[in-house]
Order: structure tokens, then sequence, then C-alpha cells
């Protein structure tokens, strides 16, 4: 219950700081041609990576691989939150 107001009033601290922040003005179009020309080079020959590694295995392993190069950052920042819970009584 106390974790669900926390979460709800840090999102709507973030809308707040958010709707005061003026609109971004748009992109001139060669510069979105040029990201979508990058891009479409990029998706259009990831199946020469499908010919080493499956795909499937690249979505699996990526995240893992950042988890485990950070692991004592996010060890960390878990003790942190854990020592924030009073009842728990963890110093």
């Amino acid at each position: 219950m106390i974790f669900l107001i926390l979460i709800q009033g840090l999102v709507n601290l973030q809308i707040f700081v958010f709707s005061l922040l003026p609109d971004l003005p748009n992109l001139p179009d060669s510069v979105i041609s040029g990201v979508n020309s990058f891009l479409d080079i990029i998706f259009d020959n990831v199946g020469i990576l499908g010919l080493f590694i499956p795909i499937n295995t690249v979505k699996i392993v990526v995240p893992l691989v950042i988890a485990i190069a950070n692991f004592d950052r996010i060890y960390k920042l878990v003790m942190w939150v854990i020592r924030k819970i009073p009842f728990l009584k963890i110093s």
C-alpha cells in the first residue's frame, strides 16, 4: 500500500515536471530520412548476424551479460533500497 502510494507520487511528480517543459520542435526531414536509412541498413543486415547466432539467443544473452557486468552496482542499489525499509531492521 505504501509502496503503491510512493510510486504513484513519483509518477505524478514526473508528469508535473514534464508538463512544465516546452514541446520539442520537429526534426528536419533530412535528419528523419537519414536516421531511417541508417536504421534500415542495420535491420536489413540482421540476417548476417543470424548466420552465426540465432536472434532469440541474442535477445536472452545480451540482457544477462549487461546484468552480470553491472552486478555490483545492482547489488548495491538493492541493498540501499532494503536498508531504507525501517521494519526490516537491516543496517
